[in-house]
């Protein structure tokens, strides 16, 4: 496989046309429209939206970065006891991290206000682009 400019062995043309991607976590669902409210004036389209509860496996992909951490089996038997809604965005920036940045802050946004706690908060947001494709594709597999 030919190794292109971006180090990935494809081109950025070839990438799926989103910028992010966001879960509404499991009890928190009743803040879907006031969370769709806001990703709109912010600019930002909904591709796809899908709400699931996710299973062990695909918990464990989307949230691997925390694998051995103290908290990850909680945060997994968490994210797998109920209904979730996952998104897949597009962003009016040029730029990815922008898009990153904006959903990061809106997450801030929501936590402040309606979480329970560390594990137990309304929304996750992927920290770069490359995760919004890993995680999504885990999602919506």
């Amino acid at each position: 496989m030919k190794i292109d400019e971006d180090g990935y062995g494809y081109n950025t043309t070839m990438l799926p046309d989103y910028d992010g991607f966001i879960i509404i976590k499991p009890g928190f669902l009743k803040y879907t429209d006031n969370i769709i409210k806001d990703l709109r004036r912010l600019d930002f389209i909904v591709i796809e939206a899908k709400e699931k509860t996710l299973t062990k496996d695909e918990a464990e992909i989307i949230y691997s970065c925390h694998k051995g951490k103290p908290f990850f089996d909680k945060l997994i038997r968490y994210m797998t006891s109920g209904p979730s809604i996952g998104m897949i965005l597009l962003s009016p920036f040029s730029d990815r991290e922008s898009a990153t940045e904006t959903l990061k802050q809106l997450k801030e946004k929501y936590r402040k206000r309606y979480s329970i706690d560390k594990t137990h908060n309304v929304m996750h947001s992927s920290d770069s682009y490359q995760n919004a494709l890993y995680e999504a594709e885990a999602f919506f597999n």
